[in-house]
């Protein structure tokens, strides 16, 4: 995908790739959800994508490339990002969408994700996901 232009069903095609997602359809529009829980919005005619990220991330992005991404909304624990697809690059915005997923998501689906890619390598229809480490919290 890298080298030509995103388009809208890419981003969408490339959400699918993510465990538990549920897509809800309109002529315009496609939500990216988990459980309920939307973590992207896909505007079709318009060729753009809003996606959940941190408030760090989101900065990082408007400052490298602001020709590619605008704000949107945001709360206190997260800052949503405005992605103009034809300008975008394909690997950053699967990035993107991975982390809206991982914040969206459960900790078991996350875990589960990463059981399932490091039993079946990255291809175009896994995602790559970074094993977690678990730490013990120890009594004071």
């Amino acid at each position: 995908m890298s080298g030509s232009p995103l388009s809208s069903e890419d981003v969408v095609e490339l959400a699918r790739r993510l465990p538990e997602v549920v897509m809800k359809e309109s002529d315009s529009y496609t939500s990216i959800t988990f459980k309920g829980k939307g973590f992207a919005w896909v505007n079709h005619p318009e060729n753009r994508a809003m996606i959940k990220s941190t408030h760090a991330e989101r900065q990082a992005l408007l400052a490298t490339s602001p020709a590619v991404y605008e704000e949107g909304w945001e709360s206190g624990s997260s800052a949503w990002v405005l992605v103009h697809l034809e300008d975008a690059d394909a690997d950053e915005v699967d990035e993107l969408l991975e982390e809206a997923w991982r914040m969206t998501a459960t900790k078991k689906a996350v875990l589960l994700g990463s059981a399932h890619a490091r039993l079946h390598p990255p291809g175009p229809e896994v995602p790559r996901l970074p094993r977690l480490r678990r730490t013990r919290l120890r009594a004071a």
